[in-house]
């Protein structure tokens, strides 16, 4: 090879070459959920333009595909952990006459100080109190 014909591989090779546009599709799945797949919509679903590619799709290495998989199983192991201690704490479906007793007049309570006036500033309270009493007594009271 020449000096000359180096010099113009050495030119051509510095010039950067544009990536092709990424191609992404916006599918909506039967369940009416929102995908964003590298492949045409089977289902409902339109293309995207996204410019050029800025990041190669790539799935994982070995190494990075095992340790995945161990995050993923401990992390399932722990949520099944978290709703078996939940479903063991679950709150009886009724309660006791007392504590519905106590429920309606702290709900009479707040009730009065709405009807009575209150600053602006303890409006939100006063109605979220009050909705949660009346959830209370729905949920657990006769």
């Amino acid at each position: 090879m020449s000096k000359a014909s180096i010099c113009i591989f050495c030119v051509i090779s510095l010039i950067p070459v544009s990536s092709p546009a990424a191609q992404v599709y916006r599918c909506v799945q039967p369940d009416g959920s929102i995908s964003f797949q590298q492949q045409a919509c089977k289902n409902k679903g339109t293309r995207i333009e996204t410019g050029e590619a800025q990041a190669v799709w790539a799935s994982l290495r070995s190494g990075e595909q095992s340790l995945y998989d161990r995050y993923r199983k401990r992390d399932k192991a722990k949520l099944k952990h978290k709703q078996q201690i939940a479903r063991s704490r679950k709150k009886p479906e009724t309660a006791d006459d007392r504590s519905c007793w106590k429920k309606r007049q702290q709900l009479e309570s707040v009730s009065a100080k709405l009807r009575r006036g209150y600053k602006a500033s303890k409006g939100n309270e006063l109605r979220r109190r009050r909705d949660s009493y009346e959830g209370y007594l729905r949920r657990f009271c006769p």
